[in-house]
């Protein structure tokens, strides 16, 4: 098959995660194309020459991202295109489900066929960091959940939930990033005794939302997607981050150099509490599946 996959990223999960499903497809000889979204570029894409289109995004306050939203609404879509979903996140809470209803509806508006949708687990870009063990448990769980991925969709059995009611509601209170960026952008600072104008928030910020002043000091505009980037990515933690600064994660996540990490000891069990109690049933749905399809 020829199969496109379109994705939007923020601090590069996304990203991640789309090579690796390119390199899955590519092993099985499937001809694929990647195409990142810019949201500063809205064009339209011929998808006339593929056979198969994959959707991916990081979720955002249990939604997807606008610019990947506004992008996707833009597009026309064949008739009987066959697509599916792939999304992440840090957590694996039933309300992220929904994030999806707005692509799976002009997708089915234009007369795609929605067939698979998919949940992967990745590291938070905000709130707390994560610790190397768990990524390279979580990517062990990811990279099973792409082989049952790709056995479903290139085999064309479905899986696509139904959304909740109330995950749906939960989606439309908690869309915060719509208007919430934009907002607290206006109490965005940088720390000049930190800072050593090294340009990589200018050059990195996916709507140029932050530029130089006249004095050549950081300034931010108010056209924020509050994908985290700049504030993760700042190598000498300059970036203060306003009404979410108590949420503020610095340093950026190798998440290939940690994909290469030995496993460690099982972190994630059916004795965890707290937090990462979601990811237990996630993981063991995911190997359940796994197992029932390749017997290990």
């Amino acid at each position: 098959m020829k199969i496109l996959l379109l994705y939007y990223t923020g601090t590069y999960n996304t990203r991640f995660l789309s090579n690796r499903l390119k390199a899955r497809f590519v092993n099985e000889g499937h001809e694929v194309d990647l195409y990142e979204i810019n949201p500063l570029k809205i064009e339209p894409l011929d998808y006339s020459k593929y056979d198969l289109l994959g959707l991916g995004y990081p979720i955002y306050g249990f939604n997807a991202p606008w610019p990947f939203l506004k992008f996707v609404r833009k597009q026309k879509f064949p008739k009987g295109l066959k697509t599916f979903i792939y999304k992440n996140s840090g957590e694996t809470y039933s309300a992220n489900d929904a994030s999806s209803k707005g692509l799976v509806k002009k997708l089915k508006k234009d007369g795609a066929v929605v067939s698979n949708e998919y949940h992967f687990i990745m590291p938070y870009n905000i709130h707390f960091r994560f610790e190397d063990d768990l990524i390279r448990e979580m990517i062990e769980m990811d990279d099973k959940l792409l082989d049952i991925l790709l056995y479903e969709v290139t085999g064309n059995i479905p899986n696509i939930k139904k959304y909740r009611f109330i995950d749906r509601f939960i989606t439309q209170m908690v869309s915060i990033q719509f208007a919430g960026g934009d907002i607290n952008s206006f109490f965005y600072r940088v720390d000049k005794t930190k800072c050593v104008k090294c340009g990589i928030c200018v050059k990195n910020c996916p709507t140029q939302n932050i530029a130089y002043n006249k004095k050549g000091n950081i300034k931010f505009k108010h056209n924020c997607l509050m994908c985290m980037r700049c504030s993760l990515n700042c190598p000498k933690d300059a970036i203060r981050i306003g009404f979410l600064e108590g949420w503020r994660v610095n340093g950026p996540y190798d998440l290939e150099k940690i994909s290469k990490n030995p496993l460690p000891e099982r972190i994630i069990n059916e004795d965890t509490k707290g937090f990462f109690k979601c990811y237990v049933k996630t993981y063991r749905d995911i190997e359940n599946r796994h197992k029932e399809i390749f017997g290990i």
